[in-house]
């Protein structure tokens, strides 16, 4: 499922992205001054302004400050914002899961090791379970002798 929601996400921002350049050539453009260091680039031709993109058409850096001529997109700041949330809800729910598969893990593990090694046990405790099965059988007496 991330994998088509990536897919899905870079092919609506490639179709947003030619829709725009063809904007950036017929509309009426905006121009903003910003300080350098409060410039968010989201790549060489966009940028992050008062959580909005901003398409650039031209730019201009003169003693620390950028002139920007361009379009909003809001099309794409949807889209931004849209993958930003899901993201942050994966993440979410990666955590959880995580946290779900430590604790049934520990349910599984010895409050004390007995017959290994201290050291190793505290080392690796999470990788050893020791209340799994055997997967051998015990045999109770010895095989037949010819």
């Amino acid at each position: 499922m991330p994998v088509l929601f990536t897919v899905f996400f870079l092919l609506k921002q490639q179709i947003i992205w030619h829709e725009m350049k063809e904007k950036l050539e017929t509309s009426l453009l905006q121009t903003i001054t910003l300080n350098e260091k409060e410039v968010v680039w989201m790549d060489d031709h966009e940028i992050w302004v008062n959580e909005h993109m901003f398409d650039i058409q031209t730019k201009k850096l003169e003693n620390g400050i950028y002139t920007f001529t361009g379009l909003y997109d809001e099309e794409e700041t949807n889209l931004v914002k849209k993958h930003k949330d899901t993201t942050e809800k994966n993440n979410e729910e990666n955590q959880l899961l995580s946290s779900l598969f430590q604790l049934l893990q520990s349910a599984f593990i010895e409050d004390e090791a007995n017959s290994l090694n201290t050291d190793l046990i505290t080392e690796y405790r999470p990788l050893i379970l020791h209340n799994m099965p055997s997967p051998f059988i015990n045999i109770l007496t010895p095989p037949p002798q010819a």
